[in-house]
């Protein structure tokens, strides 16, 4: 039996481009047979749906609420069915026009460190390592008209996404021979906007595309970067 987990998931609630709510995510990954979901919206660099007119205490609240909506569902569901299905936080951070999951940073070390938002490549890389955290470059070899350049860091991340749902195939084909390259850690994600996304059909079965597959549960977030950083896991495409 494998542990199923969606790691790059984006709510309404935070992300400019997200289309469902926190909540909604979770009756259709357990449906899915999936054990928990990262939420990974889109922080200040990024496509965020958070008002930079806010201070910086009600940004943060508000960035987080998609997180804590599913997180608060996941609890009401598991409760009235003796579930365990996991919530874990994330954060999608964008500088030009290239993309990294961080793990490991959570609403009180964003509260206390508003700093973060002007951070450069380098210095995030940095505050995450400091906090034992976990930076992924997400789909490296995207390319969109909104995308002006590839740009690649690999003195400054942990590891790769070398599968995303919302990729082509040869992005996602060039994102494993970089990581591969530089014997990276590899995480897959479907960059899921919309739960309607999860119910299409993808290659013969209803399964959203992406995530991590592991062969016990995860118990924290810790245990999910120590588990990347020393490569376990399986890559669901």
């Amino acid at each position: 039996m494998l542990y199923k987990y969606e790691t790059h998931l984006h709510t309404c609630e935070a992300s400019a481009c997200g289309i469902s709510r926190g909540a909604e995510y979770i009756s259709v990954y357990k449906k899915l047979g999936y054990d928990g979901i990262f939420v990974t919206d889109h922080f200040f660099g990024g496509n965020t749906a958070v008002s930079s007119e806010l201070d910086w205490e009600e940004r943060i609240e508000r960035y987080c609420s998609g997180y804590e909506a599913a997180l608060a569902e996941a609890g009401r569901q598991n409760g009235r069915d003796g579930g365990s299905f996991k919530v874990f936080f994330g954060i999608e951070q964008t500088f030009q026009g290239d993309d990294y999951l961080i793990y490991g940073l959570g609403k009180d070390w964003l509260l206390s460190h508003p700093e973060v938002e002007s951070m450069g490549h380098a210095q995030l890389f940095d505050a995450v390592n400091r906090e034992g955290g976990l930076m992924i470059q997400a789909h490296p070899f995207r390319l969109r008209d909104y995308i002006r350049a590839i740009h690649l860091h690999p003195r400054e991340v942990h590891g790769i996404e070398v599968y995303n749902g919302g990729n082509k195939a040869s992005e996602n084909e060039l994102a494993e021979l970089y990581a591969k390259e530089y014997s990276f850690p590899v995480t897959s994600g479907s960059d899921i906007h919309n739960v309607a996304f999860a119910l299409e059909d993808k290659s013969g079965g209803k399964m959203p595309v992406g995530g991590m597959a592991f062969e016990t549960p995860l118990s924290c977030i810790g245990d999910y970067i120590e588990r990347i950083k020393s490569k376990a896991g399986t890559v669901i495409r």
